[in-house]
């Protein structure tokens, strides 16, 4: 879904994935595990403002941006009553006295179940005030003023905790019922904090501010900062562990550090009321508050916390509500990535790349980890060379790589399984042109001159295209030997073309001088191509119609008529030639060369 949702465009020269426009729907109704699946639900009503169901439906489009926030809550009490409800499903059946039913009723915002427990157990006055739970901020003040004038009456002392606490809460406290220390034995009473006394987690807890401590027209964000004060106070204990640590027992201390030990849901809410204004709640951390320890517990998996950092961030946009940590923010993409390549996951772990915030760290991750796939990585076709492979494609369309790294890959995995004719073939599709030139002239033209491999020279060399001089440093005295050489060696017998033959010996001469004074020419397999050619190139000349210049102090012979195909003997004896190579020639030059002063009279 992330993937469909975002853009891939070039930045710096490297591909950058954005989420222009999050569509949080997706996310909150994809199958997913429980927590998971709550995350994303809580996200998507709190962050997108363009839901349309059946709690939108009951009010007049014009009149919606006006109870917007009504709407918001709504959403989110039926979220957060079917999590109590999932949780708690068991817990009522433990309770005996009809009071510590009722809290736990209205802990789950079951209130018309909980005044039906209170009609039964004959307390009518308690449940006609518990039925009006929540609604009226007058009525709540005036109970909160009577439960103070029974605690200086010493009428508390009479009372239960749970029915002292229906009361309290009746009158919007949802945090603790103080009690009475001094006086009489008999008049005192005690103080107690709901949680603790009820055994509520933070959900439960929450969902009390939610419902009772804010009225029907107040905003989620009141309630936030409400739970939130109460934490910071240090007497609420119920802290918003993760999941994974519900059974924690462990309340922190007031100012302690909780970044990255806050239930997720917690967190949410926290982003929530913060962007929306409330200046109570601190600015929210990103990703430092939602990594994987916070998440699921296991710092090794970093996909969700992947995930919901870049949603969100893209979600709520830039609000100095939330600070962004790129440096972390670039760590959680190299281990989301990490282990995706663990997993063997090439494209998702190319994508997650495309995330980085630096070009050169895009464009190093994405290299090395081709690099490391470079023997499973496609072709541009499948086998038959017609149809475009789609793995292929995706790469090189979807994420918009360039071709030119796929083929270095390609190349590095072939010079590492010593298959040197396919390295160079990938380096020209890569158009890596000095690379594979080197390549070519120190591995692949020597092997093919040696054992006349000339289809693969042909395919190489033409692999290189039109000006292959202007491509590359060094063409003449390096691919281009290989290029003459080839074209005479397929020419027709007597047909070969004279300028070249030329400048080959002249090459041949040149790369002999260098072998002789150990400069430049390092490899055997070249060294011995060299010769190679100098000895084919020698019987070209001496076997066939190729005039040759002999120069003395007194004469030169002319053999032919033509002195454009002329090559002068000094160049041909400067060739590389082995010993016996060299003898060969020699005594062939000289027959010639007296054959023709013969005939001619001298």
């Amino acid at each position: 879904m992330q993937k469909q949702q975002s853009t891939i465009d070039r930045v710096d020269g490297t591909p950058f994935v954005r989420l222009p426009k999050i569509d949080l729907r997706q996310f909150a109704f994809a199958p997913s595990q429980d927590e998971e699946r709550l995350i994303w639900q809580l996200a998507n009503i709190l962050f997108n403002d363009d839901i349309e169901d059946d709690i939108s439906a009951g009010v007049p489009p014009a009149l919606r941006s006006q109870f917007a926030h009504r709407i918001k809550k709504d959403r989110l009490t039926r979220l957060w009553e079917s999590i109590i409800r999932e949780k708690h499903a068991q817990a009522l059946d433990s309770m005996s006295s009809a009071e510590e039913r009722a809290i736990f009723l209205l802990s789950c915002h079951r209130v018309e179940e909980a005044c039906k427990v209170l009609v039964e157990s004959q307390n009518l006055h308690l449940s006609t005030l518990v039925a009006q739970i929540g609604r009226d901020a007058t009525s709540q003040a005036e109970l909160a003023n009577q439960i103070e004038v029974w605690r200086q009456n010493n009428v508390l002392s009479e009372m239960t905790e749970p029915l002292r606490a229906l009361y309290e809460l009746v009158a919007g406290n949802c945090l603790r019922s103080e009690g009475k220390t001094g006086g009489a034995l008999e008049d005192r009473a005690s103080t107690f904090v709901f949680t603790e006394r009820f055994e509520l987690d933070w959900i439960q807890a929450f969902g009390l501010r939610l419902w009772y401590a804010t009225t029907e027209d107040e905003p989620i964000e009141t309630a936030v900062s409400k739970f939130l004060d109460d934490l910071a106070s240090g007497v609420e204990s119920a802290f918003p562990h993760p999941s994974h640590e519900a059974s924690s027992q462990a309340s922190l201390q007031p100012g302690s550090d909780t970044l990255g030990r806050e239930s997720p849901l917690w967190v949410l809410l926290k982003t929530y009321a913060a962007i929306s204004g409330d200046k109570k709640v601190p600015r929210v951390f990103f990703p430092s508050a939602i990594l994987p320890e916070s998440l699921s517990g296991d710092r090794l998996s970093n996909r969700l916390s992947f995930q919901l950092h870049h949603v969100l961030a893209a979600a709520v946009g830039k609000t100095d509500a939330i600070q962004i940590d790129q440096h972390q923010a670039d760590r959680l993409v190299w281990d989301y990535a990490s282990e995706l390549i663990a997993n063997e996951q090439l494209q998702l772990a190319l994508f997650a790349m495309l995330h980085l915030s630096k070009a050169e760290d895009r464009k190093r991750a994405v290299q090395d980890t081709l690099a490391r796939f470079g023997a499973s990585l496609p072709d541009p076709t499948i086998a038959n060379g017609n149809t475009p492979d789609p793995a292929w494609q995706y790469l090189v369309t979807e994420l918009q790589l360039p071709e030119s790294w796929l083929w270095v890959s390609k190349a590095l995995q072939a010079r590492a399984s010593g298959d040197a004719i396919r390295e160079v073939d990938a380096l020209i599709r890569g158009k890596h042109w000095n690379d594979a030139h080197g390549t070519f002239c120190r591995v692949v033209g020597p092997t093919a001159v040696i054992s006349r491999d000339y289809a693969t020279l042909e395919q190489l060399i033409t692999g290189f295209g039109e000006g292959p001089e202007r491509k590359m440093r060094g063409w003449s005295s390096g691919g281009g030997i290989y290029e003459d050489f080839l074209r005479l060696a397929t020419a027709t017998r007597g047909r070969r073309d004279p300028t070249r033959l030329t400048r080959l010996v002249n090459a041949l001469v040149s790369m002999g001088d260098r072998i002789r004074n150990g400069s430049g020419i390092d490899g055997l397999e070249e060294r011995v191509a060299f010769k190679e050619m100098s000895r084919t190139v020698a019987g070209w000349i001496t076997q066939e119609d190729v005039k040759v210049r002999h120069f003395s102090r007194e004469f030169y012979l002319d053999s032919f008529t033509n002195s454009s195909q002329s090559v002068e003997a000094s160049k041909i004896l400067g060739l590389p030639l082995t010993g016996d190579s060299r003898v060969l020639q020699t005594v062939e030059m000289s027959r010639r060369y007296y054959g023709i002063v013969m005939a001619s009279g001298f």
